[in-house]
């Protein structure tokens, strides 16, 4: 339908009262301001969109490019969802002003569509610029004052731990710490504290705490218990404050050992954060038993470690004859093994009444 424009007062083809070319102006097909600002922590490098977020990118160029494409991104609105919009991120640019100097990002905006009404498709192009706003991010902050949510302790059933001990899972605390600060924001040690007995953690995740208790338990087994403590009230809601301890406890034994369990003598064969499985040294069945049982019912006898060896001598399908490293005695033993050759050691435990082969050495 024809008519005069109320915009500019061209007779042409109307919509919505306005000519082709007003109707553009009104109706962009998107919008944007020319100045964008994101937050970016001068600590550890994280920005802001609806959340705190870690870069994806390493090189500090890729990180850049990353900030001002999802901030661009996240201050466009398109006029509708069929308008395609393609965002290049241009060289950043450092402004002059010594410490209060300010990096600024060019980014161009293109886009193609058209609206509801119109026959063809149309383009558009905005210059945006980003700028970083340098601050603290609320993890920083909270890491800085020394902020936490509970402890973790890493413990031993029966025993203090040793030394050896506490740096492999100190190490294994620390790595599974890092690994999930990709998903939990909060999953970092505020502090560290050794003591005799064991390791103790104050972490910012609550979270975080359970699901490495869990892997300790996985990776060596045992037993936790949690604990929470109320610390204060919560300005904005009124809820309660807690902050929970949980304590993990490994068992005293390691693969190997031989343990005694109603009067019987086992070799632990595997364990879980769920139970730990047994084999017996002399005739029965493979057993399991939970972290409770263990602690309560079980005796450690002797450590794999501290068990005798010996060097194997000749070997057939039913015997294996092999000499005490030791005292050079000559044993033989049912041939239950796989692989078991000439020349190999094998780990053998013997007391007054048992004589028997634990494992091949090598």
């Amino acid at each position: 339908m024809k008519g005069l424009c109320y915009r500019c007062g061209h007779e042409d083809e109307l919509l919505e009262g306005l000519c082709k070319i007003c109707y553009t102006h009104v109706n962009p097909l998107m919008e944007i301001n020319e100045e964008v600002h994101v937050e970016v922590c001068h600590m550890c490098g994280s920005y802001k969109r609806r959340l705190w977020q870690d870069p994806q990118k390493k090189e500090t160029y890729e990180v850049l490019e990353e900030i001002a494409y999802f901030g661009t991104k996240d201050n466009l609105k398109k006029s509708n969802k069929s308008i395609e919009v393609d965002i290049i991120v241009q060289e950043p640019k450092q402004l002059p002003g010594g410490k209060r100097s300010r990096v600024e990002i060019p980014v161009v905006v293109f886009a193609q569509g058209k609206l509801v009404g119109e026959d063809n498709e149309r383009e558009e192009e905005k210059k945006v610029t980003v700028y970083l706003d340098m601050v603290q991010c609320p993890r920083c902050s909270r890491c800085m004052s020394n902020y936490y949510e509970g402890t973790l302790q890493v413990r031993a059933m029966n025993r203090f731990l040793n030394e050896e001990e506490k740096k492999e899972l100190d190490l294994f605390v620390r790595d599974e710490a890092e690994r999930r600060l990709n998903k939990d924001r909060m999953a970092f040690i505020s502090k560290f504290i050794s003591q005799k007995e064991g390791l103790d953690y104050q972490m910012g995740s609550m979270g975080a705490i359970r699901n490495i208790a869990g892997a300790i338990k996985a990776q060596y087994g045992g037993k936790s218990i949690e604990t929470a403590k109320l610390v204060g009230v919560e300005k904005d809601t009124g809820k309660d404050q807690y902050r929970i301890t949980v304590a993990v406890r490994i068992p005293e034994f390691k693969l190997g050992d031989i343990l005694e369990y109603a009067k019987k003598l086992y070799v632990v064969s595997s364990v879980n954060e769920v139970k730990v499985y047994l084999n017996p040294i002399e005739s029965g069945d493979k057993i399991s038993l939970t972290w409770n049982d263990v602690e309560k019912e079980v005796k450690l006898i002797k450590k794999a470690t501290d068990c005798d060896t010996a060097t194997v001598i000749s070997v057939s399908s039913e015997v294996i004859i092999a000499m005490d490293d030791l005292n050079y005695e000559i044993y033989e033993y049912d041939n239950n093994l796989e692989n078991v050759i000439e020349g190999d050691k094998i780990r053998i435990f013997k007391n007054e009444e048992i004589n028997r082969v634990l494992q091949v050495l090598n």
